[in-house]
């Protein structure tokens, strides 16, 4: 009836600009409000109790504050409800759809000692309520006094009026908040879920980024554990949180100093230890990753990864997985795809209509969760007093529909939000199966967006291959592998929400960054090397500042690689601390200067901080260039002698006198090593031939051409001393 009734008064409603006049125009809604009309925040903080029968008494608490610009007088907070009761979920969407001023309701003036109503200024308008100032409030009104008899769920609240300067008497504020009226025959169900996850806080190297998780272990965390084993509900844990807290049990720092919280989680992990052996308890993907959004993005690798970080020592890891998607962004593809990468034994989705049962598909069982069953209340209003009025009424509602009411609990809020009643009683997750249905309640197709978006993807496809060289480095694969996929779930983990993955990343890569970008390894060597033969061992040094042991190479560019190259080094462990020698060898095949670039590498090729520049000079050829100097002067010496031959077979002369102008010619060589010898350095007179002249000795021209041949000798010493032989 009230839905009906809220529909025909927005029907009726006249529309002014984009704003929306409700029945009463002298009442503005939230939306029409201007910022220069006179304005009075009013905040609920309590009611109390938070369900009655018609005979109690209901007090509601809260602050009030003036958001105006100008001072008021007699301002006075009364109590309001609306005596319809809410009696369906479709009403109860209504009425937090609505806005402020909807449905118009009933000021209450009438409680005894006039409880209902609460002065903060007095009536004589001799005290002001001045811009920004705030006060409490407290105004009491009996349930059956104000027309609240029938038990179910309502809407009560406050209205604050005043006298703004320069203005009539008028209503500056309101409040609205659900309450539940009750009786002997009122019942429902629900099931709370305890989720113990937190925000990330281990980076890829294993230390601690920040000490977060020490008040949690005290606080919230503890909270939620100890409410686990009071009420014996069903919890779904985070292995990275139980990894992380064990890491602090054993001792951590932040920052290079001692953590504050070993204590703390030693003995939360003494609380959580046996409820993980309960049969309570399940598993949420490794970091709690969202599953969800990297499934609807055809990221399969984020699935897998989730399963390589978690190790069989982890305390978890024999618990079967259950996937929490609050958002409601599961549909039926990704549904599939988290099903057969996964096999979750539970999987929790707003996405699943309430209305609909529980429904087993490829062996996971799917049940709906209620959506924004700990969202708050009317008006966007998010208070303890808020979510708790919220979800007892809507919890009423459902139950009273024969629906199963499922939700997520993860903060001090949502534990007190769900504090079992006279009337509300809580169960286990069990409970909520009931029969399942094989037809799946999910969408074919979902738009709710999911926090893994924009250039998510590209800076963790960046991560991971600065990950996987990361690992290359320190030598040990597998832990490497492992790290890496502990890091890259916990960085799309639900808890850091749609902004915080790309930072969160970045930080908890920071060992990564500093280890490829090379500042705390040092590669050292002259500023130029002198090759005396072809294959010189030269060498460099390199010093490593890091706490780790790493494997690394020498990789080198040359300027003229036609000339002189050097291959790269063979793979070296250099331990933390430690200065090594590495030997390169450089090989010329032809001398020169040439420079040269040395870049230090991972094993596999990855460059590591910025190349070292020096210069390589080869003064002697190798054993391959005197082999090509002594050959080509042997094809010399026998072009020579194979002239001579042919020259002395033309004119006769014997293999004797062949012999001797070899000999002479060989002698006059190595007396005269250096044909550019100076005009003015002396020379040795060149010995006659002695072979006696035979008959048909060439004219003297040919004997010159021949003689010419020799060496060291000029054409006028020549033909001299031929004429006299003569």
């Amino acid at each position: 009836m009230l839905a009906l009734i809220m529909a025909v008064l927005a029907s009726l409603a006249t529309v002014s600009g984009s704003a929306t006049a409700l029945a009463a125009p002298s009442m503005p809604t939230r939306s029409t409000r201007q910022p220069t009309n006179p304005e009075v925040l009013a905040t609920v903080t309590s009611v109390t109790p938070d369900t009655v029968d018609a005979n109690g008494t209901i007090t509601i608490r809260g602050t009030v504050r003036n958001t105006s610009t100008v001072p008021m007088t007699w301002v006075q907070v009364s109590f309001w409800r609306s005596r319809d009761p809410i009696t369906d979920v479709g009403s109860l969407d209504s009425v937090l759809a609505s806005p402020i001023t909807m449905p118009v309701g009933e000021r209450w003036f009438n409680e005894k000692n006039e409880a209902s109503l609460d002065n903060i200024t007095d009536p004589e308008a001799t005290q002001t309520f001045e811009p920004g100032q705030t006060a409490p409030f407290q105004v009491s009104g009996t349930a059956k006094d104000m027309g609240l008899t029938t038990p179910g769920s309502y809407l009560v609240g406050v209205h604050v009026q005043a006298t703004p300067k320069g203005r009539d008497r008028m209503t500056v504020g309101r409040a609205r908040v659900l309450t539940v009226v009750s009786d002997t025959a009122t019942k429902a169900q629900l099931t709370p879920v305890i989720e113990l996850s937190s925000r990330p806080s281990v980076g890829l190297d294993g230390t601690f980024m920040d000490d977060h998780l020490a008040g949690e272990l005290t606080g919230r965390l503890n909270a939620l554990v100890d409410a686990a084993v009071s009420r014996r509900s069903t919890v779904v844990i985070d292995p990275a949180l139980l990894d992380e807290v064990t890491s602090m049990a054993a001792g951590y720092t932040i920052d290079g100093k001692p953590g504050t919280g070993t204590q703390a989680a030693k003995d939360w992990l003494g609380k959580v230890r046996p409820l993980l052996s309960s049969g309570r308890v399940f598993r949420l993907p490794y970091g709690n990753a969202d599953v969800v959004g990297a499934a609807r993005a055809g990221r399969s690798v984020v699935l897998s990864r989730t399963q390589t970080a978690l190790t069989s020592d982890n305390p978890a890891s024999s618990l079967p997985l259950a996937i929490v998607d609050e958002a409601g962004a599961l549909d039926r593809r990704s549904f599939s795809a988290i099903s057969s990468a996964l096999h979750p034994e539970v999987v929790l989705s707003a996405a699943s209509s309430p209305s609909e049962s529980s429904s087993v598909v490829s062996g996971t069982t799917l049940i709906p969760l209620t959506a924004g069953l700990l969202d708050g209340g009317p008006d966007h209003a998010t208070s303890t007093a808020q979510s708790r009025g919220r979800l007892l009424a809507q919890t009423l509602l459902n139950s009273q529909a024969g629906r199963h009411v499922v939700t997520v609990v993860t903060s001090d809020s949502d534990l007190a939000a769900t504090e079992p009643t006279s009337w509300l009683t809580l169960s286990p997750l069990s409970t909520a199966v009931g029969t399942p249905s094989i037809t799946s309640p999910l969408p074919a197709s979902s738009t709710v967006p999911t926090s893994l978006r924009g250039s998510w993807w590209t800076d963790q496809g960046d991560a991971a291959r600065d990950a996987a060289d990361w690992g290359d480095i320190l030598g040990d694969a597998e832990l490497a592998r492992t790290k890496t996929a502990r890091t890259l779930s916990r960085a799309t983990s639900v808890n850091l929400g749609s902004a915080g993955h790309s930072q969160w990343l970045n930080q908890a890569m920071a060992s990564a960054d500093q280890l490829l970008a090379g500042h705390s390894i040092t590669l050292h060597s002259a500023e130029s090397f002198v090759m005396s033969s072809s294959s010189n061992a030269l060498p460099l040094t390199v010093t490593n500042r890091l706490a780790e042991t790493i494997r690394l190479k020498v990789v080198f560019t040359s300027e003229n690689p036609q000339r002189i190259t050097i291959p790269a080094t063979p793979v070296v462990t250099v331990r933390s601390g430690e200065t090594q020698t590495i030997r390169f060898a450089p090989r010329a095949s032809s001398n020169g200067v040439v420079e040269m670039s040395a870049q230090l590498t991972s094993p596999s090729g990855r460059p590591l901080g910025s190349p070292h520049q020096f210069v390589v000079r080869a003064t002697r050829m190798d054993d391959i260039g005197w082999i090509i100097i002594i050959i080509s002067g042997a094809v010399v010496l026998g072009a020579t002698l194979l002239r001579i031959h042919q020259v002395r077979s033309r004119d006769g002369t014997g293999a004797a006198s062949l012999a001797e102008e070899l000999s002479e010619g060989l002698e006059e060589a190595t007396e005269h090593p250096d044909e550019g010898a100076a005009p003015d350095t002396p020379a040795t007179a060149p010995k006659t031939s002695t072979t006696p002249v035979t008959p048909g000795t060439p004219p003297e021209g040919q004997a010159e051409t021949r003689h010419a041949s020799r060496p060291g000798t000029s054409s006028d010493s020549r033909t001299e001393p031929r004429s006299q032989s003569e």
